[in-house]
């Protein structure tokens, strides 16, 4: 929402102007008003705007006199004239006083509403522009212009949010140390990358909570059906410099609360959250220790999945898991020699377990399968390079099919789980991320090679029955609609 100041000591003027703002121009909101140019200059000395329409002629300072101290004000902000003169030397004044737009009157809705549109896309560059020059800065903590700052959120409040899709990377650092806007521009909130792909922080100008959250929910659902996602949020708006503060406790509470397969919302109340970390019982250890010791397997896994039951009732954060299942692993080295012999490999493949992990039952069972399971992938005679290879041939040659996690899992001979590891240990992506980039890599050649082809059959061709959700993906992957693909359109 763009901030607006409509200035004209005719009222009848200034309501008419007021109204095709309010009416026609979704994106803008009338901050103030006033009646003359020195009540014009004092709203301006006490409030920040992104918009100034003003009369040219009026009592005491006029038009020109305004723009020219709304410019040394704030000297970012855009200009209109309004005017019923049309001689040179208002003309001339208002390109001196660094003007916009220069309307005569009588003024029309339609080249009112034109002429707002055109602005729009104007300030939209502009704002985006000084925004990618301050606010990853702010967000780090580190060196910003302040004056940048204040002119684009002086005395202005918003709301934040840090998400998450999917579980913890908990390889991850625990601060941020570097961010970028996230491009193109949502509608609803400025967005900055996190500590990687799977994070987001969120940025919306104050307005009712309500809308807020309901925004918030509809961005979180955008990768599609996860398993995990976490977000956490302010109840209050807050100013700019906040940002930073919030940031660093809101990774603290992901950290805290994370619950693999579990959808929250978190609401962020200030403050520093306090937690004790859990530990098996040392009886329990000692027992995995004898059940290894005497080749137990099926009681080692009814251990792992009565474990996994109990979390999944109490709701045990990630974090937590995470302690524990390393601390099985340990005592797992301790009585099992093919485990303490690739001791840290071990540790790392579980990290890699723990981040695809759709529950508390697929982590055990992954991680029973890490420990114990000398099943199908070691009789293949395989070595995990060759599976990961052997897979993405089988997705590349295969992702017009109705492919699947589950279907490729069966054509290899190995779960999903370890599928799961074998992209996160080869490559920098996932499985569904791999087959979405086959597909629309294949609609893009489809796109510039067969440019009338429908796009129904497009998308069949690549593997979507429904061409909906394909366009849906297509804009995702690309920025673009696939017709703004193939008439070149920026």
């Amino acid at each position: 929402m763009y901030r607006v100041l409509i200035v004209d000591d005719e009222m009848p003027a200034l309501r008419f102007v007021r109204s095709i703002i309010e009416q026609y121009a979704k994106n803008y909101q009338v901050a103030g008003t006033a009646a003359s140019g020195e009540q014009g200059l004092l709203f301006l000395q006490q409030n920040t705007v992104d918009l100034l329409i003003t009369d040219i002629s009026m009592h005491g300072m006029n038009g020109i006199e305004l723009a020219k101290a709304a410019r040394a004000l704030q000297p970012n902000i855009h200009i209109v004239i309004i005017s019923g003169y049309g001689e040179f030397e208002y003309a001339q004044g208002a390109i001196q006083a660094g003007v916009d737009e220069y309307l005569l009157k009588p003024v029309s809705i339609s080249k009112m509403t034109a002429m707002l549109q055109s602005l729009e896309k104007k300030m939209d560059v502009d704002s985006s522009d000084l925004a990618a020059s301050v606010l990853p800065a702010m967000a780090c903590g580190q060196p910003y212009s302040k004056e940048t700052a204040d002119q684009l959120y002086r005395r202005k409040s918003f709301r934040f949010a840090l998400i998450r899709w999917g579980n913890l990377d908990m390889t991850l650092p625990k601060t941020l140390g570097a961010t970028s806007l996230v491009q193109p521009r949502d509608e609803h909130f400025q967005v900055l990358r996190g500590r990687d792909d799977d994070e987001r922080i969120l940025i919306a100008p104050d307005g009712p909570m309500e809308e807020f959250l309901s925004n918030l929910s509809v961005y979180m659902t955008k990768p599609g059906n996860l398993p995990t996602w976490t977000a956490v949020y302010t109840p209050t708006a807050r100013d700019m410099e906040s940002l930073p503060a919030f940031i660093e406790w809101a990774l603290t509470l992901l950290y805290r609360k994370t619950v693999i397969g579990r959808h929250q919302i978190i609401q962020f109340a200030g403050g520093s959250p306090t937690e004790d970390r859990i530990r098996l019982p040392a009886a329990d250890l000692k027992q995995l220790s004898y059940f290894i010791s005497m080749t137990k397997y099926r009681m080692i896994k009814d251990y792992f999945f009565s474990l996994a039951a109990a979390w999944e009732k109490e709701q045990m954060p990630q974090r937590q898991v995470w302690h524990m299942g390393r601390q099985i692993i340990h005592q797992t080295a301790s009585s099992y020699p093919p485990v303490g012999s690739q001791l840290e490999e071990t540790l790392t493949e579980f990290n890699g377990i723990i981040r695809c992990a759709g529950s508390y039952g697929d982590l055990m069972s992954g991680l029973y399968a890490l420990l114990f399971d000398n099943g199908t992938v070691r009789d293949r005679k395989l070595s995990t390079q060759e599976l990961y290879d052997y897979a993405v041939q089988y997705i590349e040659e295969n992702y017009a099919q109705p492919l699947s996690m589950q279907s490729v899992c069966d054509e290899i001979g190995i779960s999903q789980t370890y599928l799961s590891r074998l992209f996160r240990k080869y490559s920098s992506t996932t499985f569904n991320a791999f087959l979405t980039r086959c597909r629309m890599e294949a609609a893009m050649k489809l796109l510039r090679e067969k440019p009338d082809l429908l796009l129904r059959d497009v998308a069949a061709c690549v593997g979507y029955d429904d061409s909906s959700y394909f366009t849906k993906v297509f804009h995702q992957y690309t920025g673009k609609t696939p017709s703004q693909f193939t008439s070149g359109e920026a």
